[in-house]
């Protein structure tokens, strides 16, 4: 089959058995995957090239970005790795010589840290340097002005030897995303798509910044999963997309490679292999992944790439299921039949929306105090709309936080937030039992609202199914367009 624009990339399409895996596999792995309560939200494998599975469940959409949280640093690196292609950045430089206008004036680690030892996560500390969540900053500036993060930043002198101490840390990366932007002049964002989203086909992005408009480099990028799945086979192919080099050869073949350093760390499972240039190593090839389960899988020694995106809490889980039921289906006997019994399957997922079985009922309760959303969501207001669906209303400072909410179906509303920009839900809910309960799915993050509001206490429960590594302010999960 040629290529042809399907779901927002350009890629060919073909059928499990014509690419020698068998669908019975795929549909195993499906079964495993839909256990009750299950986080996925979406799936895309690829074999040679061409994808042989795709599914979304709704209310989770092929053209929806998904936050996705770390595996915003395998964009970065791959941005990275173009741009040292280009000669405009070395690896083996300081990376605060891009920054920093004296070197002389730092610590004397921190004047050796290169920009390996960022992308690799080897600067010398040996835990997570990273703990601004806004506090005493400006709530104001520009991506021009000065950095007010770099002083917090280098005020945490490594406390081990840089390229010799590996641990997982933010710092590293948030420093090669503001290198970058120091030397082209443009944020990282817009590098990633002009390499990366535009020749995958023009793909949406957006992305969560700091209060001053600069990129994080380490997570906030939200990309749709066509662009996880092209991501994973341009790095699959050697770190090409359709025939054009998007990193040197050298640096593709380098990236995935886990340093020293990290192989002494003491991750366990899958994380135990080790950590290249912002690339985990695995007991089947490598990937980025990000917290809650989002995965761009490259797995060499079988052709496949695979990208999904959930809300997981035990990501090892999705791991071993892949293992599982995947891979004994890749080169195994095929069963045609069994091919479209999986397109079906694909085209017909989704997450059951809530239902009620009662007459919706107008009322109003306060937050629980025991609710993990902050008190400004105050008090809650169900109202009664036609055709039997609710619409909530959230008192909330920044204003009304209106939500239709589907009874039996998924509808979708948009909060307005302080920052300029909406943040879309999908609810569904409904009556029963005397209390209205609802879910609210923060489609674009991995991120799910559970709401109780039981009228004869006048109490309104607003948990979180996980908490977002943002806060428990479903605003501050708001992304800008780039």
């Amino acid at each position: 089959m040629p290529g042809r624009y399907v779901g927002g990339m350009t890629l060919p399409r073909s059928t499990p058995s014509a690419q020698g895996v068998d669908a019975t596999g795929l549909l195993a792995l499906l079964d495993a995957l839909e256990t009750p309560g299950h986080g996925t939200h979406s799936l895309m494998v690829a074999r040679h090239g061409q994808v042989i599975a795709e599914g979304w469940w709704a209310p989770y959409r092929h053209d929806r970005v998904h936050l996705g949280y770390s595996l915003s640093k395998s964009f970065t690196a791959t941005v990275l790795g173009g741009l040292v292609g280009q000669g405009l950045i070395d690896l083996d430089a300081p990376v605060l010589s891009y920054l920093v206008d004296d070197l002389g004036t730092l610590h004397e680690k921190w004047q050796r840290v290169t920009v390996r030892n960022c992308i690799t996560m080897t600067v010398g500390h040996s835990t997570e340097a990273w703990d601004w969540r806004g506090e005493n900053l400006p709530p104001v500036g520009g991506p021009d002005d000065a950095d007010p993060l770099l002083p917090q930043i280098l005020a945490k002198v490594p406390d081990g030897e840089p390229g010799r101490v590996w641990a997982y840390n933010q710092v590293a990366t948030y420093l090669v995303a503001q290198a970058i932007a120091a030397v082209t002049g443009e944020p990282l964002t817009t590098h990633v798509r002009r390499l990366l989203l535009e020749p995958f086909g023009g793909l949406p992005g957006r992305a969560q910044r700091t209060l001053q408009g600069r990129d994080l480099g380490f997570s906030g990028l939200h990309v749709t999963t066509p662009a996880i799945l092209a991501l994973a086979q341009s790095w699959l192919d050697g770190g090409r997309w359709q025939g054009v080099d998007l990193v040197p050869a050298g640096y593709a073949a380098q990236a995935p490679r886990p340093t020293p350093a990290s192989l002494a760390a003491a991750e366990t499972g899958d994380w135990g292999y080790g950590y290249g240039c912002s690339f985990w190593n695995a007991s089947h090839g490598y990937r980025g992944d990000g917290a809650y389960g989002q995965y761009a899988i490259v797995l060499p020694e079988h052709d496949v790439a695979v990208a999904i995106t959930s809300e997981v809490e035990d990501m090892q889980h999705t791991l071993d299921l892949l293992w599982t039921h995947l891979l004994p289906a890749v080169d195994a006997d095929v069963d045609p039949a069994s091919d479209e019994v999986l397109a079906r399957r694909l085209t017909d997922l989704g997450h059951p929306p809530l239902t009620g079985e009662q007459p919706g009922v107008a009322t109003r309760a306060a937050r629980h105090p025991d609710s993990q959303l902050p008190p400004e969501y105050a008090t809650v207001s169900v109202e009664v709309t036609d055709g039997g669906h609710q619409l909530l209303r959230f008192d909330h400072p920044t204003g009304d936080l209106a939500t239709l909410v589907g009874n039996g179906q998924w509808l979708e509303s948009a909060w307005p937030t302080p920052f300029g920009v909406d943040l879309p839900i999908a609810a569904s809910g409904g009556w029963r039992g005397g209390a209205f309960t609802a879910e609210l799915r923060v489609v674009e993050t991995p991120h799910t609202i559970r709401l109780v509001v039981q009228p004869d206490a006048g109490t309104a429960r607003l948990d979180w199914r996980l908490v977002p590594l943002t806060g428990p302010d479903p605003l501050l999960a708001a992304s800008h367009p780039f």
